[in-house]
């Protein structure tokens, strides 16, 4: 590992010890009661009151919680399973129906998730409720440790107007410990591929109702796992033959440290807080994201982000008011300073001429994204059944770019910015004893795009803008039907509209080019499900059934027109036809079951293409995309008579078949494809001290096999990874 990960990793452990000071002195005023024969007798009691809380969960389980009685399809995942082992979100996210995560990778590499068919920016991302688009590469969800989270929330097709974001998909909103509580939380990790992850979480707060929170992480892996069957060519890039070699330019580095503060108290507040948050990453290119056959020595990136953010909440009699404003600024720089060309075994060759580098010209090229976001939302209890709420959202980026060596590189150097504005109502009403739950929404988007370039007019090089509007009005509804106690269905609708993202409409200043002619993607999408749940003696049984459909159109996708440059344009219509399912059950808080899988139908239904020419595809699957998966995880856990811990999971996850491109062309035998997959997973846990103390052992692919994601790309075979972790 470089030296400077050693500093990284101190730097990281004395924040962990700031932050269990800061949890040790919000409990000073009971230093009395700190003898060790006190503690223990204390943590005697309160585990034995836990363990009758658990058997009270599980009887008031069988009743629906207030995010599933909305009539949206939700999942609500608790990560409380899942603290001790070496999950990120990501990772977690792969074991749900109706999500599939694909990697081109190992640690920090590009990742796609796919919601409902749908993936990519279609899908949206929330921390307590604030966007995270346009946060950076470091803070995406395949760095952010398990252990910094209290659960995470998935709508599916229907978004609630709470959010106040554009969304094709759906959204994933992440959910961070309650602020009232005292926590510190310390876990690293050590495992194959020289990987080293540290996640450190601690929180006070004081009987007066002032808090403080601190959390960080620490990533990095060397990723130098063997790739199989890698090409091997000649000076002129001509295939001579397959070698099997490791990975030798993918090192990957992520930091994160975040500081929360306020109070719960004021007379005018229930809550106050400012949050500050620093990331960065460095990430070596090993290779393109597509492709195997281009082969980078020195290329890579850095990331690094800045926000700072204010939270407001007040409860008043009939009115319940939240606000958050965030300001940010997002730099990403891409280093492309070796005038070489490298194959798969570490050799080069200099290229002809000295301006030339790995990916286009020498280029040390600079991208900095200001963000600014404001956010009000207003419930109203209009009576006892009724609640009216209001959203609005206000959104501001401006784009610009330098390139310190590429004199040429001129892009975003004159301004580029996008406003975004969202505008939501909802009502919820319920009915008939409370059995029926109506929610009507509508959400009205406003965007506004300014496009600065420089053109070649008349011979003369010139400065050009364009300004481009879009406006959109979406609705929708949710309703959800009590069945019985145990027993509900639930059916939602929404008419969602996606905006263009940053790099779509203005361009990265790198491989893709700016178009100001996209235009909103639009999608119906329906939700239809039932869920039951009931209890036999110590045997708690869930079971969930989801039917989807989405009629997408106006896709924005990716066009490489040129040779290494392309543009995102509106292409396609395209029809999501699919079935989720999910069972659990529990014995006894000891063996536990859980099993889902997912099958769907994404078609392609355009008819005509760009050119006017009938489109040979149409009514196929689209290529590239999965249609059948599934899920299980089973286990068994034992508590000792001194209350410690011994578990023990197995994980299996099962990918059909599927196509790289078009089903039409070519020999089905023969075709290029992503080949049936099934992995499987062990985790060992055992926790001492009721909990404190916790030290767990995973083993992923342990039958090592050749596994693949996007675009065919190699992900890593067997590792193995050891994880410590304090909790209190």
């Amino acid at each position: 590992m470089p030296s400077n990960n050693s500093k990284t990793l101190k730097n990281n452990v004395l924040t962990g010890f700031i932050l269990m000071a800061c949890h040790a002195l919000a409990h000073a005023e009971a230093a009395d009661d700190t003898s060790p024969a006190k503690r223990i007798a204390a943590a005697r009691e309160v585990h034995a009151e836990e363990k009758e809380l658990e058997v009270i969960s599980v009887s008031g389980s069988i009743g629906i919680n207030k995010i599933e009685r909305s009539g949206f399809n939700v999942d609500v995942i608790s990560t409380d399973a899942y603290l001790n082992s070496t999950k990120n979100i990501s990772q977690l996210l792969n074991e749900t129906p109706g999500i599939v995560v694909r990697e081109s990778g190992g640690l920090g590499s590009a990742y796609d998730l796919s919601l409902n068919g749908l993936s990519g920016d279609q899908v949206r991302y929330f921390m307590d409720g604030i966007p995270m688009e346009n946060f950076g590469s470091a803070l995406g969800l395949n760095n952010m440790p398990i252990n910094l989270v209290e659960r995470v929330e998935v709508f599916k097709g229907v978004v609630p107007v709470s959010l106040g974001s554009d969304a094709l998909a759906g959204a994933i909103n992440i959910i961070t410990p309650d602020l009232r509580e005292d926590i510190v939380d310390a876990s690293y990790s050590y495992g194959s591929f020289n990987t080293h992850r540290i996640a450190l979480l601690g929180q006070a707060a004081n009987s007066a109702g002032y808090f403080i929170r601190g959390s960080a992480y620490f990533n990095y892996s060397d990723n130098d796992y063997t790739m199989d069957a890698v090409p091997v060519t000649d000076d002129l890039g001509n295939i001579l033959g397959n070698i099997s070699v490791k990975r030798f330019n993918d090192e990957y580095e992520s930091n994160m440290m975040s500081l929360k503060a306020g109070s719960s108290r004021f007379s005018w507040a229930d809550e106050l807080s400012f949050n500050l948050t620093y990331a960065d990453n460095k990430d070596n290119k090993q290779h393109p994201e597509k492709s195997i056959n281009l082969v980078y020595g020195e290329f890579y990136s850095r990331n690094e982000t800045r926000l700072l953010s204010g939270l407001y909440k007040k409860q008043f009699e009939r009115i319940f008011i939240k606000s958050y404003v965030l300001s940010g600024t997002i730099t990403e720089t891409f280093y492309d300073t070796a005038a070489r060309s490298y194959d798969w075994q570490g050799n080069f060759t200099v290229k002809p001429t000295t301006t030339q580098g790995e990916f286009k010209n020498l280029s040390v090229f600079e991208l900095e994204d200001k963000v600014l976001r404001l956010n009000l939302s207003a419930d109203y209890n209009y009576n006892q059944d009724t609640i009216l709420s209001l959203n609005v959202s206000a959104n501001q980026l401006d784009r610009n770019g330098d390139d310190s060596v590429d004199t040429v590189n001129k892009n975003f150097t004159l301004p580029n910015s996008i406003e975004k504005n969202v505008i939501g109502f909802n009502y919820s009403r319920f009915m008939l004893e409370e059995d029926l739950n109506i929610n009507l929404f509508a959400k009205r988007y406003d965007y506004t795009t300014k496009i600065g370039s420089w053109q070649e007019i008349d011979g003369i090089e010139q400065d050009d803008n364009t300004r481009i509007s879009l406006s959109d009005t979406g609705y929708g509804f949710g309703l959800q039907y009590q069945l019985s106690a145990a027993k509900q269905i639930k059916i939602s609708y929404e008419k969602a509209y996606r905006l263009p993202e940053p790099d779509e409409i203005l361009g990265s200043g790198q491989a893709i080019r700016a178009n100001p002619n996209l235009k909103s993607e639009v999608s119906d999408n329906l939700n239809i499900g039932f869920i039951s749940q009931s209890q036999v003696a110590k045997l708690f049984m869930k079971s969930e059934i989801n039917g989807f459909y989405r009629d997408a159109d106006d896709f924005i996708s990716f066009d490489p027109d040129q040779v290494i440059t392309g543009i995102y344009k509106n292409t396609s219509r395209v029809e999501v036809t699919g079935i989720e399912t999910a069972f659990s059950f529990n014995w006894n808080q000891s063996f536990d079951l859980q099993l889902n899988g997912t099958y769907q139908d994404v078609i392609n239904k355009t008819k005509t293409l760009l050119d006017g020419s009938s489109n040979s595809q149409y009514g196929e699957r689209l290529p590239n995309k999965p249609y059948l998966y599934a899920n299980l995880r089973t286990g068994y856990k034992h508590i000792t008579q001194n209350y410690d811990a011994l578990s023990f999971h197995w994980s299996s996850h099962y990918v059909e078949r599927y196509f790289l491109y078009s089903e039409s062309s070519g020999d089905k035998e023969f075709k290029r494809d992503i080949p049936t997959q099934l992995t499987h997973d062990i985790n060992i846990e055992y926790s001492m001290a009721y909990g404190t103390y916790n030290i767990s052992l995973n083993a992923s692919n342990i039958t090592d096999e050749r596994v693949y994601d996007n675009h065919k790309i190699q992900k890593p075979g067997r590792a193995f990874y050891l994880k410590f972790r304090y909790s209190q």
